[in-house]
């Protein structure tokens, strides 16, 4: 509980106009306990941080997952359901036993619950779109639809991958006009829960932060404006440092974050890329939401960057 304390006071600092801070301080204290096997504790924690705020479905994921591990099967289904009014579709929902691969997801609920699941998906579903303003909804939609033509062209769909990182900066020059001039809150836009955003994400990122493109103050610009939207409760901070530690570890050969992750065949295992400046690592990771490393690392069996 002493690493929770010292992380909290890096959140409460790291930046006062967020929404989410005391949101992620008690994410954060859940997801290490969870990482312990404290299941228990991370089960109240994370009850308390959705007090109050929208729950992340990723983190509801975590939430449904410390039930099923103290053998609430019941908790774990609302849990499930609560992911579904939160955004996520029914394919994403199915839990990981002990993180467990993706075929073995379904096993983790009897047939029973799963076709009780099944059945009431449609109508949380509806309802949770419902919500959805659709005029917001298009503004980010057209990053997405931006994306599907850019991956399009990259496959020489039109005989034209020359032009890939073009279309990939414009979308990214066309992201950072919404964000700037809109607000586009989770709440209502549902394409914030899209995995297809999240490719975009990391192609615009790649198209203007790469230092062969020359594009750097554009990629500031855009990165500053998807952490803002991290604090404010609309963009998953794991998402954001995947983003972000990408391009860093094309143009440094490092992880930021500690995001970037290689995998190692003698052991069977993945494991972390180096990182930059290990001894603040998890002050950088505390200030948009993250846990510690040792958390992330134990939590799904990675090993640990060197010196940390």
């Amino acid at each position: 509980m002493l690493v929770c304390v010292a992380l909290l006071s890096v959140v409460a600092t790291a930046s006062a106009q967020t929404s989410y801070n005391a949101y992620y301080e008690k994410t954060i204290c859940a997801y290490s306990s969870m990482a312990e096997r404290n299941y228990a504790l991370a089960a109240k924690l994370y009850e308390e941080a959705f007090a109050d705020n929208l729950p992340f479905p990723d983190d509801l994921a975590n939430l449904r997952d410390c039930y099923l591990a103290m053998g609430d099967t019941t908790s774990a289904v609302n849990c499930v359901n609560r992911m579904i009014t939160c955004g996520w579709q029914l394919h994403e929902t199915y839990p990981v036993m002990d993180f467990t691969p993706m075929e073995n997801r379904i096993g983790a609920f009897d047939s029973a619950r799963i076709a009780q699941i099944t059945d009431i998906y449609p109508t949380l579903r509806q309802n949770y779109l419902q919500q959805i303003d659709p005029v917001k909804n298009a503004y980010l939609e057209r990053i997405v639809l931006n994306e599907i033509f850019c991956q399009e062209v990259r496959d020489g769909v039109f005989g034209e991958e020359r032009w890939t990182n073009v279309l990939f900066a414009q979308n990214a020059a066309d992201l950072c006009e919404l964000l700037k001039n809109k607000e586009l809150d989770r709440e209502h836009v549902d394409v914030w829960n899209s995995q297809l955003l999240q490719i975009a994400l990391v192609h615009c990122a790649k198209a203007l932060g790469l230092k062969e493109y020359a594009r750097e103050r554009l990629y500031t610009e855009m990165m500053e404006l998807l952490k803002q939207e991290v604090l404010k409760g609309n963009l998953y901070p794991d998402v954001y440092a995947s983003v972000y530690d990408i391009v860093y570890w094309f143009n440094y050969g490092k992880s930021y974050y500690g995001r970037q992750l290689s995998f190692d065949p003698e052991t069977g295992k993945h494991r972390c890329v180096e990182i930059e400046d290990t001894a603040t690592v998890d002050k950088r990771r505390a200030e948009i939401g993250l846990p510690p490393i040792w958390a992330f690392c134990k939590k799904y069996n990675i090993t640990p960057p060197a010196n940390y």
